[in-house]
């Protein structure tokens, strides 16, 4: 009775829910990957273990949608600019630890009687690796050092090659055959889409996001261009998930870093659709057929020396050739032999084609499960005594705690989604003030109609991940407020909105603008923001003449490159002639893994012929000293900008 009502609808929710709650927390509490307490749990309560949950249409059809999630996810954490950064190293380090599993997985197929295409995709999922240690160096501080950065970069290549080789295995196997011709024009079919994907979504995106705005229709948009993308692979002969990693790597390039969009979207598959797919897997598993034959562990014996072994010989090669130190080697091999994201769809697409027995997939589990224990141990053992390079600390400092006075939710909301994504982006932190003035009797009134606003505040964000302090204040003016509140807490920037009028002082609260950035001895970011920050495309710093001395520029330079890098869009750089060979000195120490571009102004500035992209750039202008200093310098050039330009525009201010 008890097993006939676990398998009907609120019955096997509940049971699959529970198993995922659960069987993380346990897991943790065993120093282990939260993914292996979810895969045994599967094995527990499966057709090979206690029979609570069958195998049936309900637990594939949410298995395959937790299966498009993770290779979406797996595309989120591909970090382009970082691999660019040490893109040659990785590269060497790629090939190989790609190389020796897809060889060895090769020879072990062969030896296990499989045919070639199942050998060729056996390989392949030996070949890929998930870092699934990454926090741990996290913690330790180390993610900066060379040897990590280079398996990180390594990561992305292995991924991609074992996707390719999934589609183009899949193709032949569903073309009839690994023929030539088939296999020419699947791999351009497969190209065509690539280029689409990968090109042509974020350009979609982008408009879309300029057209239409909310988080509803954004988090809408981009589940919508997931699955078509997923669909659309299918269409073409390969594998959906094939379409779902691209999707990440094409939306990974759309949306800000820490988007509260992809959040979301990452949200509902983490907490739900990739655990149920982690179970799936756990559920087809029998741990019991090492009981049945000899020839079962032989065949797990054989799948997990290739794995450890192959991904040992490519991580000592490459630390012999870098000259890596030993806590570097282990580091490397500790994150790089992992086997999840990628192997275990691998392994359930071979099983469910025929080209893997359930032997060997049974085999090929429990080694994911070896090695995503020992992965974590081994990192944990050897990252802390990495040689981290260290940072400029000044390189994050400016946004560690952005104040924000908010006086109406509708006006600030996009400053407050800035202020949302610059914190995330350096680990900061967002301080909110609602200044109440002080209006006699009613002022306890206008108090608790402030902290209503701040209240509904964090619904307007509804981002978990952005660290905020809500600060409702009663002063006599709002300036007073504002600066009052800086100082007490430790504010690096005042973050506040202008409407672009003829000039700075014409703000929405009066001269409240006009008191902060000449009473305040913290920098001030002042943005006029009238699109979404998701429909930005670049961030450009104009940098007219005299406009600031050289001896800040280097501090304006780190801090445009934190804003780009949180809007995940390149930087250009558009400088007065006077200050170019100032900025080509300070790129070529500047260690900022993120696409710059250097280019001069022309010798007589005309905010009014300026060549912009569309409306797709977001310009900063500097500032610098005093109300006397900036109008000499920058004069009516933010005013002259507004007008010739209708995107968001920000005047970065510095007293000091």
């Amino acid at each position: 009775m008890l097993i006939e009502l676990f398998n009907k609808p609120v019955g096997f929710f509940l049971l699959a829910m529970v198993i995922i709650l659960i069987t993380p927390l346990l897991s943790e509490r065993l120093r282990l990957p939260g993914i292996v307490g979810i895969i045994i749990g599967g094995m527990l309560i499966g057709p090979h273990g206690f029979g609570l949950m069958q195998e049936n249409d309900r637990i594939e059809f949410l298995a395959t949608i937790g299966l498009v999630y993770l290779m979406f996810s797996a595309g989120l954490e591909v970090d382009i600019n970082q691999f660019m950064r040490v893109r040659a190293r990785a590269l060497v380090f790629g090939l190989v630890t790609f190389a020796f599993p897809q060889v060895m997985g090769m020879g072990l197929g062969y030896i296990l009687g499989l045919d070639w295409l199942g050998m060729i995709l056996l390989g392949s999922a030996f070949a890929s690796h998930t870092l699934i240690a990454f926090p741990i160096l996290t913690k330790f501080g180390a993610t900066r050092n060379e040897a990590v950065a280079v398996t990180i970069g390594a990561t992305v290549l292995t991924d991609i090659g074992a996707f390719i080789v999934l589609a183009v295995v899949l193709g032949a196997k569903s073309g009839g055959g690994f023929t030539l011709g088939y296999f020419v024009q699947l791999l351009l079919m497969l190209a065509i889409f690539t280029a689409a994907i990968i090109f042509g979504l974020p350009r979609l995106g982008k408009i879309i996001f300029q057209k239409l705005t909310g988080r509803a229709v954004e988090f809408q948009f981009v589940i919508v261009a997931l699955f078509i993308a997923a669909f659309t692979a299918e269409l073409i002969g390969v594998h959906e998930v094939v379409g779902a990693f691209l999707a990440g790597l094409a939306v990974n390039s759309m949306l800000p870093r820490h988007s509260p969009v992809t959040g979301h979207v990452l949200f509902i598959g983490e907490s739900f659709f990739i655990p149920v797919f982690l179970l799936y897997s756990g559920l087809i598993t029998d741990p019991l057929t090492f009981l049945k034959s000899p020839q079962t562990i032989v065949v797990a014996a054989g799948v997990t020396v290739v794995a450890y072994v192959s991904k040992f010989l490519a991580a000592w090669i490459t630390a012999r050739i870098y000259k890596y130190t030993r806590s570097e080697f282990w580091t490397v091999y500790g994150l790089s032999h992992a086997q999840a994201a990628v192997t275990i769809p691998t392994l359930v697409i071979g099983l469910e084609t025929g080209l893997f027995d359930a032997t060997l997939f049974n085999a090929a589990i429990l080694m994911i499960l070896l090695t995503s224990i020992t992965s974590p141990l081994i990192v944990q053992r050897f990252a802390p005594a990495l040689q981290v390079v260290s940072v400029d600390t000044a390189k994050t400092s400016l946004f560690d705690r952005i104040l924000v006075p908010v006086s109406d939710l509708g006006k600030s909301e996009g400053l407050v989604t800035l202020a949302s994504l610059l914190a995330q982006a350096s680990r900061g932190k967002v301080l909110a003030v609602s200044v109440a003035q002080d209006m006699g009797p009613n002022k306890d009134h206008s108090l608790h109609l402030h902290k209503d606003l701040l209240g509904r505040l964090t619904e307007l964000l509804n981002d978990p991940e952005t660290d905020v302090e809500l600060i409702p204040r009663m002063d006599t003016s709002h300036a007073q407020g504002i600066l009052y509140t800086a100082h007490e807490k430790g504010a690096s920037i005042i973050l506040m909105g202008w409407r672009g009028k003829r000039t700075l002082r014409e703000n929405v609260l009066g001269s409240v603008l006009d008191e902060v950035i000449w009473g305040s001895d913290t920098p001030v970011m002042v943005g006029k923001l009238e699109l979404p920050l998701n429909s930005m495309r670049k961030v450009v710093f104009l940098v007219p003449a005299k406009t600031v001395p050289p001896i800040v520029l280097r501090r304006m330079l780190q801090a445009n490159i934190l804003l780009a890098k949180a809007l995940n869009v390149p930087l250009v750089v558009r400088a007065d002639a006077e200050y170019m060979q100032i900025f080509e000195a300070l790129l070529a120490v500047t260690d900022a893994d993120h696409p710059i571009e250097l280019e001069a102004l022309a010798d007589h500035f005309n905010p009014e012929k300026l060549e912009f992209e569309g409306m797709g750039g977001l310009i900063v202008l500097p500032g610098f000293g005093s109300r006397k200093r900036v109008a000499d310098t920058l004069g009516n050039i933010p005013e002259q900008v507004v007008k010739s330009f209708d995107g968001n525009l920000i005047i970065l201010h510095f007293d000091k």
